[in-house]
């Protein structure tokens, strides 16, 4: 490492925490460093290489409605490699498989009109019922179980919305917050269900797209990081520990033993998980006892190659049932078929959701494979008779992947940050990670520039944190 001391601390190259580099290198040249615990800039957002083929992290594209500024960084940085793919998404669901994303006219129309008249019905007895209730415009100490029973009846949600908690989430629905609901479930409602059926019918395009990048969506957090050296800053991969000295000479970050002692610094922005950074500050017993409450769910990354082609069209599918160990399937080649120049063979990236330590993360490779390969034959998104090449499958486990939000999760974490602002007000959370959400690469990437400005314009980390819940309330999108 060439620099001893900086103006600006970044600890983690997710794109959040490279966009706020870029924009800080700009104003102030050289006087930036950022630390990364991975041997590769990306965070979520890298590409990887085996065999001579490459893999996302998972289904990762630009979606047509990203944020203006977002994008102009991105066109910026990556204009000659991005492209313009048509989307082929697909939903598993009641064994039949549906346009994705998906509308809730879609949705009830895949169970047929008995079953879909068994819903409605309980949909009217639950709004009956809740109208004869004194307290039914109340909804204090709503959880995800609760808004969506009354929001879309309890066989709807006995039907679709409770196994897809169960698989996501990993636990109890009536411990979730709404928050889960509002971010990700928009078919709640019979007037939305109204819309769509109108929609669908009239207006629904046949020509959704998504942008990419050739090369794989890697290729965005490579071209952010080489922006920021070549405006003078520096990137630090391979950091697997630190520690921060905050004594009254100053504020530095120290290194194990070795050639690399640390820095100086001046302002700290840090996108690694909330309760990692609190760690190294070494907190009051209150504070450890806030942090164990926070949760996340993590993802295992199964990569598998099988011989010939799946048996559908489209790179991306969703499996939100319980029968199928995976939540969604990509198809890297489909996004760009440079990702896999050897015919005859098709690379499956299966996202399985679990949590660390638990049994599907503990789970041997050889028989995860096994698990996703019954999965998608049961799917029928591979024949039965289709083979594995399992020489060339391999797992990436990521622990910290979506953020728990259990009931008063919201309350936990902003005392947290206000905790942070006022003993260390040199210190900005950021990214996914640091400010515990769930979105998209364009919400990241907006949240890095604005943090970036507000530092640059002076304002405070509590000025920072007061911004919280207009991050929180970003819609998700698939």
């Amino acid at each position: 490492m060439r620099k001893s001391r900086c103006r600006f601390l970044i600890l983690g190259a997710g794109v959040s925490g490279l966009a706020s580099a870029v924009r800080l290198s700009e104003s102030f040249p050289g006087e930036v460093l950022v630390v990364e615990k991975e041997d590769q800039v990306g965070g979520l957002l890298r590409t990887v290489e085996r065999n001579g083929a490459r893999y996302d992290l998972g289904s990762h594209r630009i979606h047509k409605d990203s944020s203006q500024r977002a994008f102009r960084l991105i066109q910026e940085v990556c204009g000659d490699i991005i492209v313009r793919n048509k989307r082929g998404g697909r939903l598993r669901l009641k064994k039949s498989y549906l346009d994705y994303p998906i509308t809730s006219f879609q949705m009830f129309r895949s169970i047929g009109l008995f079953e879909s008249g068994l819903c409605a019905a309980s949909l009217l007895k639950n709004r009956l019922l809740s109208g004869l209730r004194k307290d039914a415009a109340s909804t204090e100490g709503d959880n995800y179980e609760s808004y969506l029973i009354r929001r879309a009846g309890r066989r709807a949600y006995r039907l679709f919305y409770e196994p897809y908690a169960r698989k996501v989430w990993g636990g109890e629905p009536s411990l979730i917050s709404t928050t889960a609901v509002k971010k990700r479930i928009s078919m709640t409602s019979p007037t939305l269900f109204l819309k769509d059926m109108m929609v669908h019918y009239t207006r629904r395009s046949k020509n959704s797209y998504y942008y990419y990048l050739r090369g794989g969506m890697g290729g965005l957090a490579e071209a952010l990081a080489q922006r920021i050296r070549e405006q003078g800053g520096e990137i630090m991969t391979g950091v697997r520990d630190f520690s921060l000295s905050l004594s009254g000479q100053g504020k530095a970050i120290r290194f194990p033993a070795g050639e690399n002692p640390g820095a100086e610094f001046e302002t700290l922005v840090s996108t690694i998980p909330i309760e990692e950074l609190l760690a190294k500050f070494d907190p009051s017993e209150n504070v450890l006892r806030q942090v164990e409450k926070i949760g996340w769910r993590g993802l295992r990354l199964v990569f598998l190659h099988i011989e010939g082609e799946p048996r559908l069209k489209g790179e991306s599918f969703y499996y939100p049932e319980l029968a199928y160990v995976f939540g969604r399937v990509s198809v890297p080649k489909r996004f760009d078929g440079a990702m896999q120049p050897e015919s005859g063979l098709t690379a499956l990236t299966c996202e399985v959701p679990c949590s660390q330590n638990d049994e599907l993360w503990n789970t041997p490779a050889e028989e995860m494979y096994e698990l996703c390969l019954e999965s998608l034959r049961k799917g029928s998104l591979i024949g039965r008779n289709q083979r594995s090449r399992s020489e060339r499958n391999f797992i990436i486990d990521l622990p910290k992947i979506y953020p728990l939000y259990r009931v008063g999760w919201d309350e936990i974490i902003k005392s947290l940050l206000l905790y942070s602002a006022e003993k260390h007000p040199f210190a900005y959370f950021s990214g996914k990670p640091g400010l515990f959400l769930h979105n998209n690469i364009d919400h990241s990437i907006e949240i890095g520039l604005s943090l970036a400005a507000d530092i640059i314009a002076g304002a405070s980390p509590r000025d920072w944190i007061a911004r919280l819940s207009a991050f929180h309330s970003l819609k998700l999108r698939d």
